[in-house]
């Protein structure tokens, strides 16, 4: 039954453009390549659009947003993608990141907001959603079955406040960035109290483990993890200006989480904030677009060992040992290791996260 908040969403999609098929971007005659990322773009004024690319990162098509996208949730088995609305979101948007077809948009509850990131289940069958209670910010991974055209049909919570990113392990579990800030828009309310956490849990909602950063100030946000056991958290530091303390961290379960190393001075750079994190198994990449730079730390010793510039630094993915970084400035750099790099030039002005077709 289509109610009138997805009626009224589906014609603003509409004037955006969003229902219709994809834009598709000119190959001069050359074959096609295949989709291998995807992420959020910035298209102008109060203008916003997902872009899948091919495995260089050259656009091959477009379709445009409501409004501002973050996060992308990736579904092979049904060539499926969701993008997920800035916080605090209204929407998320499923898609077909082959053909271009728009699926579906659902809409938040009045009650409800999207903190911009989602996985689906490692067997495609249910997609989780970070979500937020509006007065509250009591956190919320809302439960969508896919087989029953992304209806909700679960609401986990009892893991604190503010969630951003949930990642699934191969074991099914997932994994929560717990930001624990109260907020009202993006304004923050209790940064004297705030609770982040680097929380475990399994599908049906059972906490397995909790843990928490030495600095409560540092809000836990973004994740990966590398494949196997181990997860990478990147913070945003809402503490004292001028301190500057580790913004990345490893851990793996039933351990403590150990924060990776790099000098004051160097952290400083990426000014209080990590967006996008990708692992490989010696490197890991987190980039700071506030900062203009990324940095490359030795999985092995936990040390920076190269911090590089790039403007507004956003996406990173990692896949056989390469990592490809987008920008807001339509570079991308291919890298597999420290100082061995190439880039190219898009015409997509990249917004904070990529994620690809595996």
């Amino acid at each position: 039954m289509v109610t009138d908040t997805t009626r009224r969403t589906l014609l603003k999609a509409a004037l955006f453009g969003v229902a219709t098929p994809m834009t598709v971007f000119a190959s001069e005659g050359k074959t096609r390549s295949q989709p291998s990322l995807i992420g959020c773009a910035l298209e102008g004024r109060d203008r916003y659009s997902v872009v899948v690319a091919d495995h260089q990162g050259m656009p091959l098509s477009r379709l445009p947003l409501p409004e501002r996208g973050h996060g992308i949730a990736i579904n092979t088995l049904r060539q499926h993608a969701v993008a997920f609305a800035r916080r605090p979101g209204s929407y998320l948007m499923v898609f077909d990141y082959v053909s271009g077809e728009m699926i579906r948009i659902n809409n938040a509850a009045s009650n409800r907001h999207f903190y911009g990131h989602g996985v689906y289940s490692n067997d495609g069958k249910h997609l989780f959603a970070t979500e937020g209670e509006r007065s509250s910010s009591r956190g919320i991974i809302g439960v969508y079955d896919v087989e029953s055209d992304y209806q909700k049909v679960d609401e986990l919570s009892g893991f604190g406040l503010g969630p951003h990113e949930v990642i699934i392990m191969p074991d099914g579990t997932l994994v929560i960035g717990v930001g624990g800030v109260h907020t009202d828009g993006r304004t923050p309310k209790n940064l004297d109290t705030m609770q982040p956490s680097l929380s475990y849990l399994s599908q049906t909602g059972i906490l397995l483990e909790q843990h928490e950063l030495p600095d409560r100030h540092l809000s836990i946000r973004h994740l990966a993890h590398d494949g196997d056991k181990t997860v990478l958290c990147g913070q945003q530091y809402r503490g004292e200006p001028d301190e500057y303390p580790a913004l990345l961290a490893m851990h793996t379960a039933g351990g403590e989480i150990e924060p990776l190393q790099a000098e004051p001075e160097q952290w400083a750079r990426f000014r209080h904030y990590i967006a996008s994190i990708a692992a490989s198994e010696e490197w890991i990449i987190a980039t700071s677009p506030r900062g203009n730079c990324y940095g490359i730390w030795s999985k092995k010793s936990r040390q920076l060992v190269e911090l590089a510039p790039l403007p507004d630094a956003s996406g990173v993915v990692a896949k056989d040992g390469k990592f490809l970084i987008s920008s807001g400035s339509g570079a991308v750099i291919a890298q597999s290791q420290p100082r061995d790099k190439s880039s190219v030039f898009t015409s997509i002005q990249w917004d904070n996260h990529w994620s690809i077709i595996s």
